[in-house]
């Protein structure tokens, strides 16, 4: 038996029961698991730290824009 064959037959009875476990979800459970497993992963993520680090880039790249409209503030607070 050549190796086609026999991976052939190792693999069909899987892509079969595959086949029909794929045809029995419907849509709706299939957006479900999706919606369910991206909630799952948002908890995993620490915001925090990702929105530090969003705002120190921020500053890093604009420091003299920002500071322009912080200046700016100042002067149209004080006027």
């Amino acid at each position: 038996m050549n190796n086609q064959t026999e991976n052939y037959i190792i693999l069909k009875p899987l892509s079969e029961r595959f086949n029909r476990v794929a045809n029995s979800i419907s849509d709706d459970e299939i957006k479900s698991l999706i919606k369910s497993e991206m909630i799952n992963q948002l908890k995993q993520i620490n915001f925090k730290y990702e929105v530090e680090g969003i705002i120190e880039e921020y500053l890093d790249n604009h420091a003299d824009e920002v500071l322009g409209l912080y200046r700016q503030g100042l002067k149209d607070k004080l006027s």
